[in-house]
């Protein structure tokens, strides 16, 4: 048996905002951002594009773009990662997007660990999938970013965009080593938490040199330990997905993995970091591209608030 992603989607907010259309008083350019994060615009979401309603959107055309012919009451399970959902507390943003769907026969819930959601959510989905015989899960990584950043803070808010991506699992029965989700790898240092958080006033407080280091130390060890787990070198894996925070991170990554940074996939300059969202978003733009083909390897990699990390293998 495996567990295989049939189809990719995203939604994005039609509205974008320019580097150069940021209020002037942020004392920034547009030569800046894109020198120190990779970042040329980010999408913004308007007061009725909600997390859930953005969710449900990629969660649609995920089912569209599978091929499985399947219609929204095929579809056994529901998890959506979020930081920023519709509703504090309850209800989940993932029941708010099954009624959206139409999923009448989907379990629903959310994911809370920020920018390594949709990861969690992978596992977490697989998970109940293989032991409870499932056949079809909807994973989600959905955001409204702009709606808890200060934007008189420049140290953050040109740094986070709105958008939602997805994935369909299905439970099949292939053999696990030829397709499908393999290794995955997770981790939290709860110590770290004051390094990325929403303060008092619902607006997102970082300390970037902390979450920098972090990142780069986590996603290569994650990456070297999932090579390891799985018994691969380099020149086998096709491609590294990781979450979409900042060039310069990616670019530190590879250089101590020695990788071909044609290998590290960067949609950064387009989204800015949407954070449990980045993945699916750019595995649905690999997609939609071209570019993921029967055979390939992919690592994928997150980390983010918690401090969380984690990662995985899929034979696509």
């Amino acid at each position: 048996m495996a567990v295989v992603i049939r189809g990719t989607g995203k939604a994005v907010p039609q509205k974008k905002l320019l580097n150069q259309d940021l209020d002037p008083a942020l004392e920034t350019s547009d030569e800046w951002i894109r020198s120190h994060t990779g970042i040329g615009c980010r999408h913004i979401a308007e007061p009725k594009e909600t997390t859930s309603l953005l969710g449900a959107m990629a969660c649609r055309q995920t089912i569209v773009n599978s091929g499985t012919g399947i219609t929204a009451d095929a579809v056994d399970l529901i998890v959506c990662a979020t930081a920023t959902p519709d509703f504090q507390g309850f209800p989940a943003t993932a029941c708010l997007i099954q009624s959206k769907l139409g999923a009448t026969k989907a379990a629903a819930f959310d994911v809370s660990v920020a920018c390594s959601g949709f990861i969690y959510g992978l596992e977490a989905a697989a998970g109940m999938m293989e032991r409870r015989g499932l056949r079809y899960a909807l994973v989600c990584g959905a955001e409204t970013l702009s709606r808890i950043v200060d934007w008189t803070d420049r140290s953050t808010c040109v740094l986070f965009g709105d958008g939602a991506g997805a994935v369909l699992l299905e439970n099949t029965a292939c053999d696990v080593k030829e397709k499908g989700l393999g290794s995955v790898i997770l981790g939290s240092d709860g110590t770290g938490g004051g390094a990325l958080y929403i303060n008092q006033f619902r607006h997102i407080e970082m300390n970037g040199r902390t979450v920098y280091n972090f990142a780069v130390r986590t996603i290569t060890e994650t990456i070297t330990a999932l090579m390891e787990k799985e018994s691969l070198r380099i020149d086998d894996v096709d491609l590294i997905v990781c979450h979409q925070a900042n060039s310069r991170i990616l670019e530190a990554a590879a250089s101590r993995l020695n990788l071909n940074p044609e290998k590290v996939v960067n949609n950064i300059e387009q989204y800015g970091n949407t954070s449990a969202a980045s993945i699916p978003i750019t595995l649905a733009d690999l997609s939609a591209q071209g570019r993921l083909r029967d055979g390939m390897v992919i690592i994928m990699a997150g980390f983010g608030a918690g401090l969380t990390w984690g990662g995985c293998v899929i034979r696509w």
